[in-house]
């Protein structure tokens, strides 16, 4: 007999009544369901362990972002990216194919040899995400690959059903749809229960979730991806706030209030990013010199510069990335600002390389509504 299959019962009378696969179960905590399947862990158990579930489970949904993000792959390729063996991946790609989410077609080559690639089914499933804001929001549909099918703006939370109703009939799909993430600036009054009501019975699950993690995810699983030391993307619109990805995961702070920076004052002016930063204050600037942004971009440039210097000396992130409201040419001058603030900074006070560029985040408005619409696909597949 095989070692591995073999145990000593002992003089227990329990083992001995017991099967192997019952004695493992008992030993390992694990319990299988009245179909015989393995049960998943219910979301709310924060134990340390991980189980055979957990670990089928995260290899299954990092293979399935690994494909959104990167288009069709091979087992051997699959295997570099996960650093797992072929036959593993042979293994989650079948589980995943048997649940229609992929599938498997030679690569077009003139080699001899063709190997296997695998693709996501697009059309398998549909999700929606919803950006909620003070100027009033969107709302887009997404495929099972990510891409955008429609998308359509509303003006306050009154307009999301006519919105959401809208961009359904317009896509005319016929995959299943998942639900939808609605992602909210924090502190940003909604009445949730009202919006499940309407909601929920035309779309299913409702995901609620930072405005600032949505933009996380965005730039995570479709963007720039996740860098090496983590990422910061900082939203400006009514305030300004920043996302935070660290060790491939949101940071939410004890409170859930990390990267809640519009408060921070800097600058001889001990002025706060909400004050010069933001766009109200654009307005308010522009309203008494219309046309003449310079200066406003100076003064937001450097306080902003500030923030970033806070960051990237207690982060030290790997990209810091930019997006929100504000109009496009306005962006670029602060990147550009920022550029130049911070090449001033190395040259006369610090030799700093850990200080990155801030760049423009992938997405408009910051994939907010990209972010919110990828959520019930991490929950639910």
């Amino acid at each position: 007999m095989n070692a591995f299959f073999h145990f000593d019962a002992g003089k227990d009378p329990v083992l001995h009544r017991q099967s192997y696969r019952e004695w493992l179960d008992l030993k390992t905590g694990r319990r299988l369901s009245v179909s015989g399947a393995s049960k998943g862990r219910d979301r709310n158990d924060d134990r340390p362990g991980i189980s055979p579930v957990d670990i089928a489970d995260h290899n299954s949904r990092t293979a399935l972002g690994l494909l959104r993000r990167f288009g069709p792959l091979t087992r051997q390729e699959l295997s570099r990216h996960l650093g797992l063996t072929e036959p593993a991946i042979t293994g989650i790609m079948r589980r995943l194919a048997d649940a229609g989410l992929v599938s498997g077609q030679k690569r077009p080559t003139t080699a001899h040899y063709t190997a296997v690639e695998f693709s996501l089914r697009a059309d398998a499933a549909y999700s929606l995400g919803i950006r909620l804001g003070a100027d009033g929001g969107e709302t887009v549909m997404m495929d099972l690959a990510g891409k955008i099918l429609q998308q359509r703006a509303f003006t306050g939370p009154e307009g999301i059903n006519d919105a959401v109703l809208h961009i359904r009939g317009a896509a005319g799909t016929s995959g299943k749809l998942l639900g939808c993430g609605i992602a909210l600036a924090t502190g940003f009054p909604l009445d949730r229960r009202a919006i499940e009501d309407t909601l929920e019975r035309e779309v299913g699950p409702l995901f609620f979730l930072d405005d600032t993690e949505a933009a996380i995810n965005a730039e995570r699983m479709l963007g720039i991806g996740d860098r090496e030391g983590g990422l910061v993307i900082i939203i400006v619109d009514e305030t300004v706030r920043a996302g935070l990805l660290i060790g491939g995961r949101p940071f939410r702070g004890f409170h859930g209030l990390a990267g809640q920076i519009g408060d921070m004052c800097s600058g001889v002016d001990g002025a706060s990013l909400n004050d010069v930063a933001t766009l109200p204050s654009l307005k308010k600037h522009l309203a008494a010199h219309p046309g003449e942004p310079d200066a406003w971009v100076a003064i937001a440039a450097r306080h902003l510069h500030e923030m970033v210097l806070a960051i990237s000396g207690f982060i030290a992130p790997g990209a810091i990335l930019i997006g929100g409201a504000l109009p496009d040419d306005v962006f670029e001058a602060i990147i550009a600002r920022l550029s130049r603030e911070r090449d001033d900074k190395i040259r006369d006070l610090v030799i700093a390389p850990w200080i990155p560029s801030v760049r423009r985040a992938s997405f408009p408005r910051a994939g907010v509504a990209v972010g919110a619409a990828l959520r019930p696909f991490s929950e639910t597949l």
